[in-house]
Parts: structure tokens; sequence; C-alpha cells
């Protein structure tokens, strides 16, 4: 069996802010591509970075880029592609898609002087033109996912797996869905090769490849060290999804597919599994060690390749491959990243907006391009992530919902402004939405804290209980707001929740099991 890792790059992570960037950019990509470089310098990987991303390195780290520069050149790293700033692409028109894709191929051909032929699709996000968009961007390739597409309805409308959708499929949203009710035989085709015929394209258009969270998320598992999570047990799980029937050609598995800021930072973990909302992409040095006994163990069993030569390669799949509009990866839903309270809050400004950007006639050019660069750069996910729920009530950090807001003001301000009278979002009930369930349960423990005997726990309850007071005062949005919520408004309300929570302590953000 033949392995692919691919490490998914994106310095657009939420709670990820620019002071921190030259700092994952060597903790994570450097020691990865150095990692490789010294130990397996003939091994094959995939490195996949979007225009963004790129565009940080070669301003904080030209000499990490340099190092990725060197690994394509010598033919070791397969350079994979994604959309400039990150959008979901099911969630905004075709059009849009194409855009953020053509930004993103601009800064591969000055950065890297290529362009990659394979495609990392954010979250794995469907909507049926994507694929369109997708190969009209110059791309042969793209990853896909196996759980949506074991989940999704053929041409038929009947189950493409019927097997796996029984067990596995459900019409209630989720963000997580980890449940692999079914068994799935360590020889499945549909991991081990491409499928060529994706509609609405013709057959040979476009491959998809797909990777499969029953592997992938135990990787990201292996490398936070959760428990139980080993190296013996991971290869034992590659071991088994290796099998292959009689007489069948060499396929591939990918074995990693996820951020690489897990490998070489903690990303999200402490936060996801420990509670501790504030201690995020910290260091982890073992993750190179990690990262070694991983290739080594899978040399032991077989040999790596890049996803692209699995692609041009492989004999591909004969049936069409369908996924169910609206679908995403981890059993999510696409939709989901468009209905947080932020994406709501811009999703109008945005269509007004892009509703000018597509009439104006009298725009030269560049000014028409800088326009939908902008636009498009709004419509990054992790600006409006995550969504606040009852039983993870997050709230979107600052930086990255700036970045969202100011991209999109600056597309505003190219197109000659916009009727905000049309508006009628509110600011007031979104701020409400996304820092009330925190700053309940902030109060709930102040309260508790006010009845014991340590002064020094009185004293910060009081505080805590100061500061939310403040952040709750709206009046200063009431008649003035015109539909949108400035950075300014909400980063003062939203820092002053976050200090209010460390002084009681913390509270419970979200809970989720960290074994098997």
């Amino acid at each position: 069996m033949k392995y692919i890792t691919i490490f998914h790059a994106n310095l657009n992570y939420a709670y990820l802010t620019p002071d921190r960037y030259e700092f994952v950019i060597r903790q994570s990509y450097e020691m990865l591509l150095d990692t490789m470089a010294e130990r397996f310098p003939t091994v094959p990987f995939v490195f996949e970075a979007s225009g963004y991303t790129i565009e940080q390195m070669a301003q904080h780290t030209p000499d990490v880029l340099d190092k990725l520069k060197a690994a394509i050149a010598n033919g070791t790293c397969e350079f994979m592609g994604s959309p400039y700033a990150h959008p979901m692409l099911p969630n905004f028109p075709e059009e849009d898609g194409l855009w953020t894709l053509r930004f993103s191929n601009e800064v591969y051909d000055k950065h890297l002087g290529m362009q990659p032929t394979s495609f990392w699709n954010p979250e794995c996000g469907w909507r049926h033109y994507v694929p369109r968009m997708v190969a009209a961007a110059g791309y042969a390739n793209m990853i896909g996912d196996f759980e949506a597409y074991s989940r999704s309805l053929g041409p038929d409308g009947k189950p493409q797996r019927p097997e796996v959708y029984a067990v596995e499929h459900s019409d209630t949203p989720a963000f997580y869905r980890f449940g692999f009710a079914y068994d799935l035989p360590g020889d499945e085709k549909a991991i081990h090769f491409p499928f060529d015929n994706v509609p609405p394209l013709g057959r040979g258009d476009l491959r998809v490849f797909l990777r499969t969270d029953r592997i992938a998320q135990y990787g990201v598992r292996y490398f936070m060290g959760m428990d139980g999570y080993t190296l013996e047990n991971y290869l034992g799980l590659i071991r088994t999804y290796s099998a292959q029937q009689p007489g069948e050609p060499e396929g591939a598995l990918i074995v990693f597919a996820d951020d690489a800021e897990y490998v070489g930072t903690n990303g999200w973990f402490r936060l996801k599994y420990q509670n501790q909302p504030d201690r995020v992409f910290e260091p982890t040095p073992e993750s190179r060690q990690k990262l070694i006994d991983l290739v080594t163990g899978c040399l032991m069993i077989g040999s790596f390749t890049t996803f692209a030569d699995a692609c041009a390669t492989l004999p591909p799949l004969p049936e069409p491959i369908r996924f169910d509009d609206d679908s995403a990866w981890h059993g999510a839903r696409a939709s989901t990243w468009a209905s947080t309270p932020m994406a709501r809050l811009l999703r109008p400004w945005q269509d007004l907006v892009r509703e000018k950007v597509v009439a104006a006639t009298d725009l030269n050019d560049e000014t028409h391009r800088r326009a939908w660069y902008h636009l498009t750069n709004s419509y990054n996910s992790d600006g409006q992530w995550p969504p606040t729920l009852p039983d993870a009530p997050h709230i979107v950090h600052p930086f990255n919902y700036e970045y969202c807001f100011e991209n999109l003001r600056e597309a505003e301000s190219l197109v000659g402004g916009i009727d905000h009278d049309r508006l009628s979002t509110d600011p007031i009930a979104t701020l409400t939405e996304i820092l009330s369930p925190q700053q309940a349960l902030i109060l709930r423990k102040a309260e508790q804290r006010l009845q014991t005997d340590d002064a020094t726990q009185r004293a910060a309850a009081q505080e805590a209980k100061a500061l939310i007071a403040r952040a709750q005062v709206v009046d200063s949005l009431n008649g003035v707001s015109h539909g949108v919520l400035t950075p300014e408004e909400y980063t003062w309300r939203a820092e002053a929740t976050v200090e209010a929570r460390r002084l009681v302590d913390g509270i419970q953000i979200e809970a989720a099991a960290t074994t098997k």
C-alpha cells in the first residue's frame, strides 16, 4: 500500500493572531519541512496552504518559504492549493468561489513559481457547483470526505452506500459526528482509489480521492497525545485499512489529512478537550518525534506517494461519485458555518456589496478586481467561527472578526458604498447572542465566589461582575449601528468578557471525551 500525508496549513485559523504567525510557521511548518528533509529526504509528502498563508510566510519567514520551495523543486513535496482566505465554498455563489481560487493562484505563481494541480476543499464542504469551479481554476485533483460520500444519495435519489447510510446518516444538524456505526472493511476501495466521474463534470475532468475521519481524526489525536491514541494503535489502524482484495492493483491510503498546526502546536486541543480556552497554539515539542515514528512505521508497511501521483496513476473507480448539497466533513453541514451569529450578521451586508460589485460598470479593471478580492476575503470562515451553542458557549475572536469586517468595509468603499437602510440586521442582538451565554456562566460563578471566605476571590468576583456589567451596556449602538457591528464595539466587550472569565478562574466552555 502507498501512503499519503497531507498537512493543511492555515494562518486564517480562529484565535490565531498575527503576533503568533511566525511562532506557528516555525514551530509547525518549518519543523515539518526540516524533519522530512533531514530524516526522510526521499519520502514524498503533501503540504497545502492558502494564498493568504503563503503571503504571510513570505512576509514573516521568507527563509521558511525558501525551504518549502526547495522541497517542491526536488520533488519530495507536492504543494496543494486552496482558496485564498479559507472560505466555505458551498456557502457563497460559484462566481465568488472562482475569484478566491484565482487570487490564490496568483500568489502561488508569484511566490512559488508554480500552479498546483491538487486542491484542498476547506472542510470538504459541498454544493453541486464546487467541482466545476475547482476544474475551472485549473485543478485536476481534489480531496473529498469518505463519510460525506457514504452518507449521501446517488443520482437516483437512493443512498450510494446503503449499508453505511442506514446506520450513519442523520437529518439532525451537528458539527461533529464521529460515531462510526458501520464496521468499514479494511479493503474498502473508495479510500484506496480515485474517482474520475464527478458530476456535473465529464468523466476525467477532475479526480477525487477520499480521506476518512476513521484515520485522519485518529492522527490528530495521536499527535495530541490523547489517552489510548498510541503509535502502535495508529499503525494497527493503518494496517487494517491497507487490506486489498486478491488480484487488485496496489492502492493508496491517506493516513493524515488535517491541520498542520496540530503537528508542532496544540492548536485548539486544550480548548476543545481540556476546557482551557486561553491555551491555544502552544508548542508541542514531542511532535517531531511523533512524526518521525509515524513515517518510519508506515515505511515498514509500505511506501509513500503524493496525492497527485495517486490520482494520476491509480485506476479510477468506475461509478460516479456524488455528495449531498450542504455536506461537509466530520458529519457536519456546510451551512453550519453560514449560520453562526457573526455569519448571519455579515451576510446581508456582503450580499448588498456583492450586488454592487456584480452590477458595477464604471469601475476600472483593477478596482473591480480589488473589490472582488476584499469581498471574498470577508467570507473567511474562521472570522465568523466558532458557533455559540448551549453546550459550547464560544465567542468569536476579535481579530478574526475584524479581518472579515475590514475586508468587507474596503469592498464597499471600492464600489461607492451601499444603502445601509436596506439592512435589517441587529448588532445588539448579535452581541447578546455571542457574549451573553459566557457572561451568564461567569456571573453565576462570581456569585458563588462572593459567598466564600477568601477575600481575594471575593474581590476578583466583584471585578468580574463590574466588567460584565460594563460590557452589557449597549447604549453606544442604539440608532447609530446602521446594521453593522464595528470591531471596536465588539472587541472591548469580548475582551472584557474574557478577562472576567479569567478572574473567576474559568468556566465550562466545551467538554469532550478524551478517550477512544
